[in-house]
């Protein structure tokens, strides 16, 4: 079946919109296997017709239109096709493809062989369109007759063929099952009713005592008295074929059948149900029989009069002690006794009646009852209008599950009619036991089939003879073996042809290293190479080999190679013809090997690329370069000592620098970068605000000498008190801009300055005379001295002070950093006013201002700031020189660790610039190497991106000179002179992280990025990885768009377009999009553009994360990022994303007629369907279409929970999403796509729509604008528990454990793992029902989470009160910090 659907997907892609395919199957069940799976293969839309929706009775034509409209694959038995081409309704021109399943059926009047033999054939003779045909069947000779297959291929104008390729192969791996015979001895079924059954006996007088006269359907021609009643009443008075008579005489053989083949106790079983379920029925209404007869309510009472004549046994549905069964069922107990436990079987019978009976008696018998799970499955046809006799009045209704339950192995034993013979999937059985004998040869055959696993067999009950004569079966059997032994005969034959046939002594030899290959290593070579490719879930890596005959006897061979290889390497012949299967495959591997290593994947040692190569220099072909954590790199640059050297050399620059009201003239030796306004933090409530204004490049000399006397004075008021201060050498020279400042800063006292400068900004320091050492800023006179209740600070026995005036002081702050904010202190303010307050009498005042005494603490500030802009406007003039980054303040933030504590540091940039550097590397890649499948391209990309290739690359260009990771403190800061960093040693070292290497080269990157876009990103990974030419992303673009082949764009993919949003200018990129590996067809699979589409994604989540207002730390972008680009999350987008079309269903409509009575029309509804992308990935795999199956119903259990967390939830569904087990081919459906939309459209833009239409940009907003807890309940538990361990425990549910949780509400998908939380010694939780240990920690955890923010909510609020009645002051940091969710950034 598999192949066959590979067949009808070819045909989908191909034939034209108006046509469709038409499968046909011989019975209901078989219709809606087929459907069910060739639904779960095939995108497109599929419908099921069965006698059940009336096709009968549909008479008009646009009842068909409408049920055929957008359907391309219609799914019904033979004889539904028959009438619709007999009526018109569906014409031949119609029909692109015609599949016949069972096909050795259409014989004779088949329905199926009249359709091909009065229409088919019939439209070919006129030179006609006719479809394609396609037989399926496993059994083409029904009969001995040798001809008979070939009328077949005449009927269906087909021929038959079975695989050849691979024959050796297959004959070994053949086994046939064991045929034996059992034989049971009979008893004439006169004796059998002479004792025991009253029931049969009776209601064999029943049927005698049947009066003809008084049949109602004879009493009622006799009413009407017509001539065709005459006529109809003479006929039925001979032959007595009414319906009452009919039913009676059906039910009574059968009571015969069944007591003759099971016995006294199973016939009056049977009879004795039949008799009470149609008694209990027969008074009710007609709706009661399920509308399943159409005749009178007189027959029906008729029926029952004459069936209460018949004495039942009470006692019938317990077995008697003996059990009284025939010598026949005795024989299948002692069959069924003495099968092993994994014991997996089927019994073959041929009524329907008797499937019910069996089971039933095997169910309850003492031998087979606890040793059995017994199922039923018999033929079954939902046409509501079909009669059903009285005789099958038996519990059928078991079978519903009965296929499901065996293929789980619920169910180890199947009693079936027929049906299981042929076409449905049933699993592989170890007994086939036919308790009646198969009715002809292809019976025979198919059910021997059903016994396909090792070791198994086919039982036959036969009817002992006098001579127990050898049976036709056994002869058969025979010849089987025979057959079976003239192809082990075949094989040797072959085995001695491969070791006698001569090579011709090829080999190919590489130069180089003098590496060989030849036809004898050359297939063990070619299965190594395939073991190297990226393993795929279903997917066999084995090369395939296909050999055709020639000429004669001789062979040619074919290799294909996984779909994961370039279609221009995948596929090579054997270069001469072959005796013998083996050496064609040899030669054939010869040649694929030689293409591989001229296509570059096989290195010159002929091994596969990255796996084997040792050559250091090519980075394609080595291992990931591993770096030691610390690494030992320069010292930071200090860009002083250019300048110092730069004096006296080169022309001076002015320029003013403002802070406050206060401004100074700046010079330097060296062009200034623009410094942004920056802040100063004097105290807690003061700000200032440093401004930066170039000024003249030409510089007078009066003016520098100025400024050096000025820049003394000003240090030497500021720091003199601590350090000497020279007169001049200053790297950077600070000047008044209102004239020379004075050199005497001796005191004076507080009244001259006072009237002399009547500003406080103008008043210079005030020192105590009786401690000079310590300054205090001036605040205010006092004519009194102030309560000392009033003085936070009181000087020695302050009580007994006089009261005269004084003055009210501050000290001078020892602070020595003023870039960074004071910290406020814990404890309250003082509600005191003053700080300081001396005696008057007590004061001296500095001359020099306090204004430029301020400026002077600044200067260290300031000169760091200056520093840290000089270095990277020298990175931006030497490294990055060609990337021209203009703004240098994003460069300073790009250098600027998080250790340095600077205005900003590189995490955001160096996020942006790691999704940057993997989207460009990815576009170069696969572009720069059309023949590298994707494991080759991901570990290049690994070797490019990882942080050993990055921190080499900051050391090889000198970046590690100019990152920045100290924080400045200026305590030790002292003033820097020219002689002094002229003589610094520029050589010294400093042990640096490697991954704060890598960070900075990102971070660069990024900052290229916002300041150019992509061309100069490009630009800035050029510098730092020139092994690889980074061309503009559209010229690798265009390369991968016309290297894409031009085909038509399948029929089946057409409406997948507007679900994407795009119409594709390429459809063979959208093809590739969606071939799994698995697949026999398509260029190549998706790996390649799934490799393209993860970067192209990550960046479209990051851009958006980067963008956002107010900006997102790293860390919080790190948590979004894992949350939306996670393979659960993008799994669950794949299934949910979906194609809505429309199909009709036609349904019976009653309504009254003119006359009052009841009527009935057919008209057509429309319902809305439903096709989720996944079903559009085009794949080969059986295994994954099981596996689509069950995760389609896990899907179904878990949606409503999860689309309800999504759209309007407070956390995260992890648990939930991972309890989904999507396997990884669903996300990687969504990045393939997206990696095909950039290829075919060149623009990140279109990515970004299809990324919004599909929810994942939306999910990101409503997470931002309504603050959706993201992170992983393990991590945050993590955090919670604080210093304590977190351990996970995961164990299996022990044997007959419930599970009680409130989550099974969310979907009921159930799991055997427990998994128990310990934070310290203490167990927090415990969760059972975990599907596997991955999702039962996440739920668990999810638990934990929960309970611990529970307790610390608790904690916060009591402590919040007992803060509030201590102080009445709320403590608002800390109830932040215990928030559950905010926690995340008190550990940023």
């Amino acid at each position: 079946m598999n192949r066959a659907v590979m067949r009808i997907k070819h045909e989908l892609e191909r034939m034209p919109p108006h046509q469709f395919i038409w499968f046909l199957a011989p019975n209901v069940t078989l219709c809606e296997q087929q459907a069910e799976y060739i639904s779960s293969q095939v995108p497109s839309q599929i419908k099921l017709l069965t006698g059940a929706d009336g096709v009968d009775r549909w008479t008009q034509q646009s009842l068909w239109d409408d049920v055929l409209t957008g359907v391309k694959v219609l799914v019904t038995t033979y004889q539904i096709l028959l009438d619709a081409l007999t009526h018109g309704f569906v014409r031949m021109e119609s029909l692109s493809m015609m599949v016949f399943d069972e096909a050795h059926n259409c014989v004779g009047k088949h329905p199926g062989a009249k359709i091909m033999l009065s229409f088919y054939h019939k439209e070919k003779e006129k030179g006609h369109y006719v479809p394609y045909i396609l037989g399926l069947t496993a059994s083409p000779v029904m009969r001995s007759d040798p001809t008979s297959l070939e009328k077949i291929e005449i009927t269906l104008d087909s021929r038959c063929r079975t695989p050849t390729h691979a024959r050796s192969e297959l004959l070994l791996h053949v086994k046939l099952p064991t045929l034996s015979e059992v034989f049971y001895q009979t008893s004439n079924t006169a004796e059998l009713l002479g004792g025991y059954t009253t029931t049969v006996s009776t209601l064999g007088k029943a049927f005698a005592n049947l009066n003809i006269f008084e049949d109602p359907y004879v009493l009622d021609l006799r009413r009407q008295d017509t001539e065709k009643s005459r006529r109809s009443l003479e006929k039925v008075l001979l032959n007595h074929k009414t319906w009452c008579f009919g039913q009676m005489k059906a039910f009574h053989a059968f009571a015969l059948k069944v007591c003759q083949e099971l016995g006294n106790w199973a016939a009056d079983y049977y009879v004795s149900t039949v008799v009470t379920k149609f008694l209990k029925i027969a008074g009710e209404v007609e709706d009661s029989f399920g509308g399943m007869w159409d005749v009178t309510t007189a027959e029906k009472q008729y029926l029952a009069n004459a069936l209460q004549k018949v004495e039942i046994n009470p006692a019938a549905s317990k077995l008697p002690d003996p059990p009284l069964v025939s010598d026949k069922v005795q024989q299948l107990i002692n069959i069924l006794i003495r099968e092993s436990n994994s014991f997996r079987g089927i019994i073959f019978v041929q009524e329907r009646v008797m499937v019910s009976v069996l089971a039933y008696l095997l169910s309850i018998h003492p031998s087979t009852c606890d040793r059995f799970k017994i199922g039923m499955m018999t033929g079954t046809s939902s046409h509501s209008y079909r009669g059903r006799n009285i005789s099958e009045f038996v519990s059928l209704d078991s079978q519903v599950d009965t296929l499901v339950e065996f293929r789980a192995g619920r169910i180890n034993l199947v009693i079936a009619t027929s049906v299981l013979e042929e076409g449905i999937d049933v699993p592989a059985c170890n007994v086939v036991i036919c308790f009646q004998k198969p009715a002809n040869l292809k019976s025979f055959v198919q059910r021997r089939g059903r016994a396909r696993q090792r070791d198994s067999k086919l039982i036959l009950l036969l009817e002992e003879t006098p001579d127990n004569k050898t049976t036709d079966w056994h002869k058969l059997e025979m010849e089987m073996r025979k057959m079976y032994e003239d192809d082990m005969r075949i094989l040797q034959e072959l085995m001695k042809i491969e070791e006698s046939e001569e090579h011709d002594n090829r080999f190919f030899k590489v130069e180089k290293t003098g590496a060989i290959l030849d036809l004898d290593n050359a297939l063990p070579h070619l299965h190594h190479f395939c073991a190297t490719l990226p393993a795929k879930e279903y997917v066999d890596l084995r090369p395939e080999f296909l050999c055709t005959k020639a000429a004669g006897d001789h062979l040619r061979s074919r290799v294909i190679l996984p779909l994961s290889v370039n279609e221009q390497v995948r596929e090579a012949e054997s270069l001469q013809l072959w005796k013998s299967e083996k050496n064609a495959n040899k030669d054939a591997a010869f040649q694929a090997y030689v293409g591989l290593y001229r296509g570059g994947l096989v290195n010159d040692n002929l091994l596969p690329i990255l796996r084997h190569s040792t050559d250091v220099d090519d980075l394609k072909s080595t291992k990931v370069e591993t770096r030691a954590s610390i690494m030992l790199v320069s010292e930071q640059m200090s860009p002083w000592i250019n300048i110092a050297k730069a004096w006296g050399v080169s022309q001076l620059t002015q320029a003013t620098i403002t802070v406050g009201t206060l401004s100074l003239q700046v010079f330097l030796p060296t062009e200034l970068p623009f410094i942004p306004p920056f802040p100063l933090y004097w105290d807690q409530e003061t700000e200032l605000v440093v401004e930066v204004s170039l000024g003249q490049c030409s510089v007078q000399s009066h003016l520098v000498t100025n400024a050096n006397d000025d820049t003394h004075i000003i240090l030497q008021a500021a720091f003199g008190h601590r350090f000497s201060v020279a007169s001049d050498g200053f790297v950077m020279l600070f000047g008044s801009t209102t004239g020379l400042l004075q050199q005497d800063n001796n005191g004076t006292s507080i009244m001259q300055s006072w009237q002399e400068h009547g500003n406080v900004n103008l008043i210079g320091l005030v020192r105590d005379n009786l401690d000079p050492n310590i300054r205090y800023i001036f605040r205010d006179l006092l004519s009194t001295k102030p309560p000392i209740q009033q003085v936070q600070q009181p000087y020695e026995k302050y009580q007994d002070a006089p009261d005269i005036p004084h003055v009210v002081v501050k000290r001078l702050p020892r602070r020595s950093n003023f870039l960074h904010q004071v910290i406020a202190s814990d404890s309250p303010p003082s509600q005191k006013p003053y700080s300081v307050t001396l005696p008057f009498s007590r004061c001296i005042i500095d001359r020099l201002p306090f204004s430029y005494v301020q400026l002077g603490l600044f200067i260290p500030s300031i000169m760091h700031r200056f520093s840290v802009y000089l270095l990277a406007s020298i990175l931006s003039s030497t490294i990055l020189k060609e990337v021209q980054i203009l703004d240098i303040s994003i460069v300073v933030t790009a250098i600027s660790a998080s250790s340095a504590r600077e205005e900003g540091n590189y995490q955001r940039l160096e996020f942006l610039g790691d999704s940057i550097l993997k989207l460009c590397a990815s576009i170069q890649l696969i572009a720069e190497y059309p023949l590298w499948h994707e494991g080759l391209l991901s570990a290049k990309k690994d070797r490019l991106v990882a942080n050993s290739r990055l921190s080499r690359a900051a050391v090889e260009t000198g970046l590690d000179r100019f990152i920045i990771t100290k924080q400045f403190t200026a305590q030790k800061w002292r003033p820097l002179y020219i002689k002094d960093l002229l003589q610094t040693r520029t050589d010294l070292k400093r042990k640096l992280s490697s991954k704060v290497l890598a960070d900075v080269v990102e971070a660069l990157v990024g900052a290229a990025m916002v300041n150019g876009g992509l061309p100069k990103a490009l630009k800035c990974l050029q510098t730092f990885l020139p092994e690889l030419q980074w061309l503009p992303l559209l010229n690798r673009q265009s390369i991968l768009y016309l290297r894409a082949p031009d085909v038509e764009m399948p029929e089946t993919l057409k409406p997948l377009q507007s679900l994407l949003g795009y119409q594709f200018k390429k459809p063979s990129l959208l093809i590739e999009a969606l071939t799994h590996a698995s697949s026999n067809s398509g260029s190549q699979s998706l790996e390649r553009f799934e490799f393209l589409g993860d970067s192209i994604l990550d960046n479209i989540i990051v851009t958006a994360m980067f963008a956002h207002q107010p900006e997102l730390s790293h860390f919080q972008m790190h948590l979004l990022r894992t949350a939306l680009v996670n393979a659960d999350f993008l799994g669950f987008i794949c299934m949910e994303f979906s194609l809505s079309s429309t199909t009709s269903t036609i349904v019976e409509v009653k309504s009254k007629d003119g006359n009052g009575g009841l009527g009935s029309r057919f008209e057509a509804q429309t319902e809305e369907v439903k096709t989720p992308l996944y079903k559009f990935l085009r794949h080969s795999s059986p295994q994954l279409t099981q596996l689509q199956r069950l995760t389609s119903l896990q899907h179904q259990a878990l949606r409503p929970a999860i689309l309800n967390i999504i759209e309007s939830g407070t956390y995260y569904p992890w648990a939930l999403l991972s309890r989904l087990q999507l396997h990884k081919f669903y996300s990687d459906i969504i990045e393939s796509l997206l990696g095909a939309l950039w290829i075919d459209s060149g623009s990140l833009f279109v990515c970004t729509e299809f990324v919004k239409k599909l929810g994942i940009l939306p999910y990101c907003s409503r997470i931002l604008n309504e603050n959706v807890g993201v992170w992983h309940p393990k991590e945050e538990l993590g955090v919670l528990a604080d210093s304590e361990e977190v351990k996970y425990r995961v164990s299996i549910l022990k044997a007959g454990e419930v599970v009680e949780d409130e989550d099974r509400k969310e979907g009921g998908v159930k799991g055997r793992y427990v998994c128990e939380v310990f934070v310290g010694d203490e167990m927090v939780v415990r969760y059972a029902g975990g599907v596997d240990k991955d999702e039962v920690r996440t739920s668990a955890a999810e638990k934990a989470v929960e309970i611990l923010r529970g307790r610390t909510k608790r904690t916060s609020s009591r402590e919040e009160r007992k803060r509030k009645d201590m102080s009445g002051v709320r403590d608002v940091k800390a109830s932040v910090v215990m928030d559950g969710d905010d926690v995340v950034m008190s550990h940023e």
